[in-house]
């Protein structure tokens, strides 16, 4: 599973860590290998729940397309069909340019430009301070933002936006006729069938989480109606994450191959399936990372090889995820 390269980059995440734990998961020719690992190196398996941030994208995405599968929605609709409360007196983005980043909502949103400061002050004083807290938005903060944006009819350039995610999250969950986390929470156990992946807070198992200066960051955690969910709000274990690449490799859940069509968005590095990034040099390569105030998590397959790995890790900001996963497909 580990490549030399491999074993010096989980060697150097472990540096000053001594809490830090890390679990390493690989899906090749239909069978999964886990590795539990911590300061000491490889120790004896146990699953354990971690956030998974920004991969939760990826599960928003994949429910957006059950609807568009069945007809509900369509990728061209805008945000306000589903969203009456935002008004047909002006442009909101439809809901493949909020999947895929080109909608035009700052990558800061929902924080304003005084809380950015705040952060920034904090950070170089390396002083604890929850990012995460800022982005609580209730359903009237939610709709405030979108009325205050000035928007055209357009592709914009690629902009990483958590607000957009959170808005598609919304009207998603207006065509399921239940609040997202309802719809998500029914989605995850009916159709893609993964007992330990959650919405919100409440998983057992779940690990103390650690920020980049290695302090424990508390219980503090987002509520699951919060309409940040959407972004990246979930937790899960390797096992259900691997599962998840599975279903997608195979596209046993049938709406998934929705996901995977490639969208150019004219950068350097890769283009996107809807919530996936792709490879450029290797197209066959989908995956995504997530980051929240004390977890770092990278989820990765490989539909041609029918490959999968995924990295969990109770410290924020593991910065060379993705280029350990791609050690660990080189190895398998």
């Amino acid at each position: 599973m580990l490549n030399e390269t491999a074993q010096k980059l989980v060697q150097g995440a472990f540096k000053d860590k001594p809490n830090l734990k890390m679990t390493i998961g690989v899906l090749q020719e239909g069978k999964t290998a886990f590795k539990l690992l911590d300061a000491s190196g490889e120790i004896s398996y146990e699953s354990y729940a971690y956030e998974i941030g920004s991969v939760g994208k990826t599960l928003t995405t994949s429910l957006l397309a059950k609807y568009v599968q069945s007809g509900a929605m369509l990728l061209d609709d805008s945000a306000a069909k589903h969203i009456t409360e935002l008004g047909d007196d002006k442009y909101y983005p439809t809901l493949q340019r909020l999947a895929l980043h080109t909608a035009g909502y700052r990558s800061t949103l929902p924080m304003t430009k005084k809380e950015i400061r705040g952060v920034v002050w904090a950070q170089l004083r390396s002083k604890q301070y929850s990012a995460l807290r800022l982005l609580e938005m209730d359903f009237d903060k939610l709709i405030a933002i979108a009325t205050a944006q000035e928007l055209e009819d357009k592709d914009y350039k690629w902009a990483y936006s958590n607000f957009g995610m959170s808005l598609l999250g919304c009207a998603v969950g207006r065509a399921a006729g239940m609040s997202y986390a309802d719809a998500m929470t029914k989605f995850i156990a009916e159709d893609l069938k993964l007992p330990n992946t959650i919405v919100g807070p409440g998983a057992q198992n779940r690990l103390t989480g650690y920020d980049v200066h290695h302090r424990d960051v508390g219980k503090w955690e987002l509520h699951r109606d919060n309409y940040v969910s959407p972004a990246g709000n979930f937790t899960s274990t390797a096992e259900d994450m691997l599962e998840f690449a599975r279903l997608n490799i195979e596209e046993e859940v049938s709406c998934l191959a929705l996901c995977h069509k490639r969208y150019d968005m004219k950068n350097k590095h890769s283009d996107m399936g809807l919530g996936w990034w792709i490879d450029f040099k290797q197209p066959s390569i989908y995956y995504h990372g997530g980051n929240t105030d004390g977890f770092a998590s990278m989820l990765a397959f490989d539909k041609q090889a029918k490959t999968a790995v995924v990295i969990l890790t109770n410290v924020q900001h593991y910065k060379q995820r993705e280029k350990l996963f791609m050690e660990i497909l080189k190895a398998i």
